[in-house]
Parts: C-alpha cells; sequence; structure tokens
C-alpha cells in the first residue's frame, strides 16, 4: 500500500469549502436572510462576504448552519471587523 500524502492534522483553511460548493453555500445562506447580520442593513449579491459563526481558528464547523452574512461595504464593513476580532486584535 503507498504511502497516504494527506498531511496527519488539517489546518482551519484547509477544511473550508471552495469553488462550486461554496458559490452554492453563498446564495443558500443569502436567500434565507440577505441581511447583514451584524448591522442589519439589506445586502446585494456582491456586498457580502460569507462568515463563520463560530471562526473554524475557534473550533466552529464549515456547515451551513455556522454560516451568516456579514457585509463588506464600508463605513459599517462588518466583516472585517468580526475577522480582527475573531483573531484578537483591536481596530
Amino acid at each position: 500500500m503507498a504511502p497516504s500524502r494527506q498531511p496527519a492534522t488539517q489546518r482551519a483553511a484547509d477544511r473550508r469549502t471552495t469553488g462550486r460548493a461554496l458559490q452554492e453555500r453563498r446564495l443558500r445562506i443569502w436567500s434565507r436572510d440577505p441581511h447583514c447580520a451584524g448591522c442589519g442593513r439589506l445586502v446585494a449579491m456582491h456586498e457580502f462576504e460569507l462568515d463563520h459563526i463560530v471562526a473554524l481558528i475557534n473550533g466552529g464547523t464549515d456547515t451551513d448552519d455556522n454560516c451568516q452574512v456579514l457585509c463588506v461595504v464600508e463605513p459599517e464593513a462588518c466583516h472585517r471587523r468580526k475577522t480582527q476580532a475573531d483573531l484578537g486584535r483591536s481596530r
């Protein structure tokens, strides 16, 4: 049997959904509620990023139930603020 090329442990970034599955998830989550979870603003498809409610780096899962819409448009830019908080950084 050939040795596995998989690393013994995966980093949070390695567990992330990508490609077509990510685009389908974006549409599902946005369709469920097109408002920013941070500020409540109604956002268009190009004005948000998916956010993990509990960050992957903090043990969160990469599932629909752990995802929310957060705006990226200034002045709120809720996704940037939450990411900084998740990483323990202040503005």
